[in-house]
């Protein structure tokens, strides 16, 4: 239990294939971080990882977003594109373009300094270029995911997967492997397709561009190949993974201060 006077502030994203929690302070200081299976077998781990935490934090307020945020008792519950452009901007008070790729869907975000969500655009109609395509994907390449950052920067292929629809990329990957594509080669290729769907939504690129969500953590290659195409600079925020969540706990904290003021 943490023995102090602090006040604590809970935000939950529950994604499609995993679920981030971030306990801040009153101060936007995170105390705790932790990613599980958003639909593990073992459904016991959600609710041991928020009893943990309100074991070691008096949580005065609690954020929900992603997919699941309907089924998490909370205080409050918000977009994932409110929640990201408010982390990011915590981290980055300007005005800027926000990418956000997550399992099931692309966002880009026009935000302000303060977190206010000017503009946005997502790719709805599909999965493709998001999380779970690169897995799909990956796994019909016999790739590891660990490792396609560090082969696809070894290959100057111009190759790039053109089917929009995941069965059909899976396809045309399998002719890849026939044609005895290098692995490096389909590794950039599969990271080309996704900066190609990127660039198809409207964003502001004389905007300070910027990246957050659990792909591009474990994918940082992409924004090397993003840069290139935009040819400006492209930043991943700190602990991208985590940023949404951020937002969402520090929504919990301006909820829990405006309902204090007012009484």
């Amino acid at each position: 239990m943490t023995h102090d006077k602090s006040t604590y502030y809970l935000g939950a994203d529950l994604g499609s294939s995993f679920t981030k929690f971030v306990v801040i302070d009153d101060n936007g200081n995170m105390h705790f971080r932790r990613t599980i299976p958003t639909l593990s077998r073992h459904r016991e781990l959600q609710s041991q990882t928020v009893a943990e935490i309100h074991e070691r934090f008096p949580v005065a307020a609690t954020c929900a977003t992603g997919y699941g945020r309907q089924k998490f008792e909370c205080d409050l519950r918000k977009t994932e594109l409110i929640c990201a452009s408010a982390g990011v901007s915590h981290l980055h008070p300007v005005e800027k373009s926000i990418i956000d790729i997550g399992g099931e869907d692309i966002k880009i975000i026009e935000s302000g300094p303060g977190g206010e969500v000017r503009h946005f655009y997502m790719n709805d109609k599909c999965s493709a270029g998001t999380g779970a395509f690169i897995t799909e994907i990956a796994e019909r390449a016999e790739l590891e995911i660990a490792e396609m950052s560090d082969l696809a920067r070894t290959s100057q292929s111009s190759r790039v997967i053109n089917s929009f629809c995941t069965v059909f990329a899976k396809t045309e990957i399998l002719g890849w492997k026939f044609d005895n594509v290098p692995i490096e080669d389909i590794s950039r290729g599969i990271y080309l397709s996704i900066v190609k769907r990127i660039i198809k939504l409207p964003m502001r690129s004389d905007l300070p561009v910027l990246m957050c969500g659990g792909v591009v953590a474990f994918h940082p290659y992409l924004r090397d190949l993003l840069a290139g195409e935009l040819q400006t600079e492209v930043q991943v925020v700190e602990d991208p993974q985590y940023a949404v969540a951020l937002g969402a706990a520090l929504l919990a904290q301006r909820s829990f201060a405006t309902s204090m003021s007012e009484n």
